[in-house]
């Protein structure tokens, strides 16, 4: 009996003493045990805590490319008098230092970069060199074994990329739009106005949407494009009508009477372009244009009228 109380006493003042030790372990900001500093260790760490005091407006890449140089420059050894490199006095304090100092840089440029990119897309002037910029850099410290998955900073990156998707996005559709064109003109073919629609119909829902982000909502560029879609599809429609008018103007002669020209080409070209209207396309200038075609293609008819009564 008198044994088993020893062996209990001692298990206790053993693990006070444990507790003890433990509680007088320092720990640094990476969760790793304190060790001891030197001059390059000590200017690394304050050029670190520069990368914080930079402004969201502008990006620090080349201060962080540079600390992660002066930390791989430090850690190689340099006999005879730093034989592990500069970090530390053994190979592990010195592996131990370049591990923490690399963790420390990587959260610190991670958290600022996050701020400067957000700081680009809350603005309304996205610059192409500030997009093409955050869409390598995220990508790249994303990449990082450093990267705790599902982490704050990992779930700024996710949104980052949403951003990036849905501007990217929609710029592909203004682009699809500035480059529509139709250009069969045979008397049976029509300009594709219902294929128009769905185009017209889908900025009107960007545009009601916020663009279906609120962040891409903000960039002007992308605006003034989803609002100009109507009007550039308009100006393709009209410049269907026109080269079609210009190539069935004067073949007046290949019918019979003026009877049969007005009923097989010049009414049907007249009904389409009646299919201008401000039901699809709602620009300023649509009655002038229409106008003006249908000015156009009635000279021809006159035309028609006069070849077959003289």
């Amino acid at each position: 009996m008198k044994s088993l109380k020893i062996i209990l006493i001692v298990t206790v003042i053993g693990a006070i003493a444990f507790f003890l030790v433990r509680s007088l372990v320092l720990i640094d900001r990476t969760g790793s045990i304190s060790l001891p500093k030197n001059q390059f260790t000590e200017r690394i760490r304050k050029e670190i805590d520069s990368i914080g005091r930079f402004p969201e407006s502008k990006f620090c890449k080349e201060s962080y490319d540079n600390i992660n140089y002066l930390i791989n420059d430090y850690y190689k050894p340099n006999p005879p008098k730093y034989p592990y490199g500069r970090l530390g006095n053994t190979q592990s304090e010195n592996d131990q230092w370049k591990t923490n100092l690399e963790s420390n840089l990587y959260s610190t440029y991670a958290e600022k970069f996050i701020n400067q990119s957000f700081y680009v897309f809350r603005g309304s002037e996205w610059k192409l060199e500030d997009l093409r910029f955050i869409r390598s850099e995220y990508q790249s410290l994303r990449k990082s074994s450093l990267l705790q998955k599902g982490s704050p900073v990992d779930k700024k990156f996710t949104e980052i990329q949403t951003i990036l998707s849905k501007y990217d996005e929609i710029i592909s559709f203004i682009s699809v739009c500035m480059v529509f064109s139709y250009s069969s003109s045979s008397l049976s073919d029509h300009f594709p106005i219902e294929v128009v629609k769905v185009k017209i119909s889908q900025a009107k829902s960007y545009l009601n949407n916020h663009s279906e982000n609120d962040y891409v909502n903000h960039c002007n560029r992308l605006q003034d494009g989803i609002k100009n879609i109507p009007l550039l599809l308009f100006r393709v429609n009209v410049r269907y009508l026109d080269d079609k008018i210009t190539q069935w103007s004067g073949l007046y002669s290949n019918y019979n009477s003026h009877t049969d020209y007005v009923n097989n080409l010049y009414q049907p070209l007249k009904s389409e372009i009646e299919t201008l209207n401000d039901e699809t396309y709602h620009v300023a200038n649509l009655d002038s244009e229409q106008k003006r075609l249908s000015n156009r293609w009635s000279v021809d008819n006159t035309n028609a009228y006069k070849y077959f009564t003289h």
